[in-house]
Parts: structure tokens; C-alpha cells; sequence
């Protein structure tokens, strides 16, 4: 029997060990040539990153259209053609700028910034003239956040010689993007542009016609090659020209944006988020009015980093106080109830790490609030059974008295986790999560730890 405790503690400790390391330092792998953890990070609210402000407004500009002498539109980069006739026109027409048309975009930017994975924002419309306050965390792919929301998302297929217009955003399926291997092994970022079955249809007819061809010149009767070439473009912008080789009948249109074999893993990664933004923009949707940026402000976090520092330090000052209480008051079992406190902490941090939750200055006191009252369990488990002779029944009451405690703070949790308006939002789900896997793992891994047998 008193094998089976050692082994049963041994590998529960071990299983501690592996929890925390991966909690508290992390899992890293060689990736495109440097180290990265792999293990998710904190998604921090705008009260500890600081944030960013930006005044997304109807455009009201106009614009030089410029035709050629049988009435069709000259391309902005074509400076060839001769000019026939121009007209200033608005970039959005009277009958666009209506309320059902702001509400649109404000729910396309909404979606648009969930897929590019922000689940922390704020966002506000002025339905009587269509301007929208959008508020997102500070980070390191702020800025490239920031260069793409306003896009209209105007997808277009279009001759490159004529400006025809072949296929648009009524012709998309989906958008995807990642990493691939080229026959080389080479890595590469990849979109693929997948079309309908309507767009496939075209797609398929625009590959057999924009190919390289072959042309005899009259005069020498010398033979040269000409590429009959398509022009993708986003918002009237030149994304590739290219032509094609061979006939596409699976509706799949696949871009290279960048390569290991030309590009650092820092350009690798900014290629590949450059990606997954193009594929956010194109799969919610065009807006149905153009807009532009009008103001672009960083706001400072309202909470100093210096202070988060010293109030994490202190928590930690304070539990290890505490944990070293019980190793001098309870001995072995003091020893176990320490590691049983570290492993729950662990679990808890990386629970809070992949449920996506928000956490902000209210999320800080409600994760050292769950601690606490975790401590506390074990501390009651103890104290009903200071003799160690029935840690069960222990066990029995310090749960049922955890539980008192726990419904005035789940009443809480609940009416503040299901109001996102709130900012205190977050101090509900960390206690909800928080609360729910103190019970949980008291019952199987505390409990195992200090059981007798």
C-alpha cells in the first residue's frame, strides 16, 4: 500500500511538473529558422495593452474618370490611351448612404475582425451619416489591422489590356491561406481563391483564353510570343498579372505571396498575416460603401506596466508566504497541498489562454480571487482534519463549504460574463473558469494527493 501512495504521488507530481512547465515557460519548436511557442498567448484587454482609435468615415471625395473615344473607362495606369472626355464622380452615390448600408459594413468589420482574431473591441456607428469608432488592442499586427478594415473588399478579375472586367466577388466560394511545400522544399505562403460553381465555370474559360500565344509578324515573318495576361485586383489596386499554362477545372486559384527561400521567418510570418488578412477580407464580404481612415490614434493604457509588474509580484510574495505556511505547519501533506496550489494555477492560466477569454485589469483580481479561495479549500481541508486521520471526510466538508462560499461569487460570475458591454466582463468569465476547475481539480488531484491511500 505504501508503494502504490509513493507511485500514485510520484507520477501525479510529475504531471504537475510537465502542467507548469508548459504553463509558465512555454513549448518551443524550430520554426522557419528561429524558436516559437507554440503555446497560445494571453488575449489582454485594451486597459493593459493600451489601444488603438480609429475614425473609419464615408469617403465623400471624388474622382477623375477618364474615357476614351468609344465611351470606355481608361484604366488609372494606362497613360497610352488618348483621353476622348473625363467627369469628376463621387466614389459613393447619393443612393448607397443609407441606414441599412452603414449597419452592413459595421457588421462585415465586425466579422472581418473576429477572423482576423479579435475578440476584444470595441465599435461604434453614427447611423445618420455612416462614420464608425472602431477601438482594437495594441499590438504587433495592429498596424497591418489597421491598412486593411477601411478596405471595401472589391474583389476583381479583369483583362490587364482592355480593363474588362471578368470575374468578381459574386464569383468567390472561399479564401484560404497558409503554408506550403513547393517540389524544391522550399516553404511558401499560399491563398487559394476558391469559386463557386458559377465562377468556376469562368474561371475555367478565362485560363483556356489568357494564355501565351504564338505571333507571326507580317512584314519579317518572324515568329514572336505574346501573353494574353488578366490583372487580379483589390479596390482597384494590382494584386498579380499573370497568364496561364494549362486549363483550371477545380475552380482554385492559388497565390504565392512569399517564400523561405527569399524571405527571413520575420517576412515569412508578416507575409502569412498579410495572407490571412486578405483571406478575413474577401470571405465577409464587400461593404457596400467605400470609406477611408480619417483618424489613426494610439491610446495609452490607463494601468502603468510598471504597476502590473509589482501587483503580479506582490500575488506571488503572497502565495509563496502562504504555501510555505503550510509546508511548516501540515509537514508532507503542506509539501503536497503546495504542489497541488502550483499545479491548479498552471491549469488555470492555460485554460484561460485557449477559451479565448479577455483579460483585463478586472480578469487580474478575479484570477488571484480564484486562487485564493482555492488556498483556502486546501487550508480547510486541513484544519477540519489537523490529525490526518480521515482526510476524506476532510475533503467532504471543506467542499461543501467551498461551495457557501462560491454562490454569492457565481451569482456574480454569471450576471457579468453574460454582459459583454461590460469591461467587468472579464472578472466573470476568469471567476466562472476559475471557480469551476477549483472544484474539479480539489476533488481529483488535491484529493488524490493527500488521501491516505
Amino acid at each position: 500500500m505504501k508503494i502504490n501512495k509513493i507511485l500514485k504521488i510520484t507520477l501525479i507530481t510529475l504531471v504537475v511538473i510537465l502542467l507548469s512547465i508548459i504553463s509558465f515557460v512555454g513549448i518551443y519548436v524550430k520554426d522557419k529558422g528561429r524558436m516559437v511557442n507554440v503555446i497560445k498567448d494571453y488575449n489582454l484587454g485594451m486597459d493593459l495593452e493600451g489601444s488603438r482609435r480609429i475614425d473609419i468615415n464615408v469617403d465623400t471625395s471624388k474622382e477623375k474618370i477618364n474615357y476614351d473615344e468609344s465611351g470606355k473607362v481608361i484604366a488609372s495606369t494606362d497613360t497610352t490611351t488618348k483621353v476622348a472626355s473625363s467627369e469628376e464622380k463621387a466614389k459613393n452615390d447619393e443612393s448607397v448612404l443609407v441606414k441599412e448600408n452603414y449597419r452592413k459594413t459595421k457588421t462585415i468589420i465586425e466579422k472581418r475582425l473576429k477572423t482576423m482574431g479579435l475578440s476584444a473591441y470595441e465599435i461604434r456607428l453614427n447611423e445618420e451619416n455612416g462614420n464608425i469608432v472602431l477601438n482594437i488592442p495594441e499590438n504587433d499586427n495592429t498596424d497591418i489591422i489597421v491598412s486593411q478594415i477601411a478596405s471595401q473588399g472589391k474583389f476583381e478579375i479583369v483583362d490587364k489590356d482592355t480593363n474588362e472586367v471578368l470575374m468578381t466577388n459574386d464569383d468567390l466560394k472561399a479564401v484560404k491561406a497558409g503554408y506550403g511545400t513547393t517540389s524544391y522544399g522550399t516553404t511558401t505562403v499560399f491563398v487559394n481563391i476558391e469559386f463557386n460553381k458559377e465562377g468556376t465555370e469562368k474561371f475555367r474559360n478565362i485560363t483556356n483564353t489568357y494564355v501565351e500565344t504564338k505571333v507571326t509578324d507580317e512584314e519579317t515573318g518572324k515568329e514572336t510570343t505574346k501573353n494574353k495576361e488578366i490583372t487580379l485586383k483589390l479596390d482597384g489596386g494590382a494584386i498579380i498579372t499573370t497568364h496561364f499554362d494549362e486549363e483550371i477545372t477545380n475552380g482554385v486559384l492559388q497565390l504565392s505571396v512569399g517564400s523561405s527561400s527569399s524571405s527571413s521567418a520575420e517576412e515569412m510570418q508578416e507575409s502569412l498575416t498579410n495572407a490571412n488578412n486578405l483571406s478575413a477580407l474577401l470571405n465577409n464580404g464587400k461593404m457596400p460603401i467605400v470609406y477611408e481612415i480619417a483618424n489613426n490614434q494610439y491610446i495609452a493604457s490607463e494601468v502603468e506596466k510598471d504597476n502590473i509588474e509589482l501587483f503580479v509580484a506582490l500575488a506571488i510574495i503572497v502565495l509563496t508566504i502562504g504555501m510555505i505556511y503550510l509546508i511548516i505547519k501540515y509537514k508532507e501533506k503542506g509539501i503536497l497541498s503546495s504542489i497541488s496550489l502550483i499545479g491548479y494555477i498552471a491549469l488555470l492560466l492555460l485554460v484561460l489562454r485557449y477559451t479565448n477569454i479577455v483579460i483585463t485589469i478586472y480578469g487580474l483580481i478575479a484570477i488571484i480571487l480564484s486562487i485564493f479561495v482555492t488556498y483556502i479549500t486546501i487550508v480547510k481541508v486541513l484544519e477540519n482534519n489537523k490529525k490526518m486521520e480521515n482526510i476524506e471526510g476532510a475533503f467532504e466538508k471543506a467542499i461543501l463549504r467551498t461551495m457557501l462560499i462560491l454562490v454569492p461569487i457565481a451569482v456574480i460570475a454569471v450576471v457579468f460574463a453574460f454582459n459583454s458591454w461590460l469591461l467587468v466582463s472579464s472578472f466573470g468569465t476568469v471567476i466562472f473558469w476559475g471557480m469551476a476547475i477549483s472544484l474539479l481539480y480539489n476533488v481529483i488531484i488535491t484529493r488524490a494527493l493527500l488521501l491516505e491511500n
